[in-house]
């Protein structure tokens, strides 16, 4: 069974709450900071425009037709994932769960459990569903990304995206960074920026790198683009701002609870280490089914004639990149 349990040998009045690992929670979803596409069932079709236009001198016969109008399709279809585990509420029957079970030998239902234990498992999934949007991939990806030949060019992948590909666990999912890297290595596209190790005392240098390599159109938009930061640099900033003699480049909110580089505001995820990904919010696209499935579980008997029980969550996921070549892809 999936429940272990070990409680204490002496009885007495249990402690009310009971202490949480910690308080996970998927950002990404309860911040709203990438978009989100739900009802998205299978083969939906995202396009993007990409429009060129030429000024040209008037003419009161016959113009000439100058610019393009480009429209290109992706099909998008999310992947149906399962997290499932069952365990004998029986072992419950002894601990500080028996107060939250109904009288009677059948009744061994807890709704403490239910509420506390199975809850945070719940928030779990949903914290490793977003670490699969931003980071996860597929084995299929892997193999296609370590037959690209890498080069220094915009057009090529990178040694090091290639390094990152090869040594991550496949997945059900490819996310955001596999997207970037398999896309710009294979299409030429997404910005590349050659990365290295991120410490506190390189860290502006770094984010120098890639505010410059921003499209300067991108910049000026009136939706602006984030930068998106593995949750390590939040700490490796504060510790710069405590040593720097100006802190004008990384803006910190009193409470810690916004930072900006440059004026752009900076959003924390689960992200590679020495990655960094520049992009307008709309451009990251997280699909699904239904976002409610996110928060939904089934705790049931896993028969009629059984005791033991399962928790079961199932919902669909797929991470969509779009207009690629507005993006900057940092990695080391």
């Amino acid at each position: 069974m999936g429940l272990t349990y070990s409680p204490s040998a002496i009885r007495g009045v249990a402690y009310e709450p009971i202490f949480e690992e910690l308080l996970f929670q998927n950002k990404t979803i309860a911040d709203g900071d990438v978009a989100f596409a739900d009802d998205v069932k299978a083969e939906t079709i995202f396009s993007e425009n990409e429009n060129t236009v030429a000024m040209q001198a008037y003419s009161s016969g016959a113009p000439s037709s100058s610019g393009d109008l480009k429209v290109s399709d992706t099909i998008v279809t999310p992947t149906k994932v399962m997290y499932y585990n069952e365990f004998d509420p029986e072992t419950l029957r002894t601990s500080r769960f028996k107060s939250s079970m109904a009288k009677g030998a059948w009744n061994v239902a807890s709704t403490e459990f239910e509420r506390v234990v199975l809850a945070n498992y719940g928030s779990k999934t949903s914290v490793d569903a977003e670490k699969a949007f931003w980071s996860g991939i597929t084995s299929a990806t892997k193999t296609a990304i370590a037959a690209l030949t890498p080069g220094t060019g915009q057009t090529a992948v990178g040694a090091a995206e290639q390094t990152w590909s090869a040594a991550q666990t496949a997945g059900q999912i490819d996310g955001i960074v596999a997207k970037m890297i398999y896309n710009g290595g294979a299409l030429g596209k997404r910005v590349k920026v050659l990365g290295t190790t991120i410490t506190s005392s390189n860290i502006a240098t770094e984010y120098a790198k890639v505010y410059a390599a921003i499209p300067s159109e991108a910049l000026n938009q009136a939706v602006k683009p984030y930068i998106y930061s593995p949750y390590s640099n939040a700490q490796l900033i504060n510790i710069f701002n405590t040593s720097a003699t100006y802190r004008d480049l990384f803006s910190v909110s009193e409470d810690k609870s916004k930072y900006f580089y440059n004026g752009i505001e900076i959003k924390f995820k689960p992200l590679p280490e020495n990655c960094l990904i520049v992009s307008i919010p709309d451009h990251l696209v997280w699909c699904t089914d239904a976002k409610a499935d996110l928060n939904s579980m089934e705790i049931n008997k896993i028969a009629n004639n059984r005791e033991d029980m399962f928790v079961k969550h199932i919902f669909t996921l797929a991470a969509h990149v779009g207009n690629q070549k507005w993006n900057v892809l940092y990695l080391g």
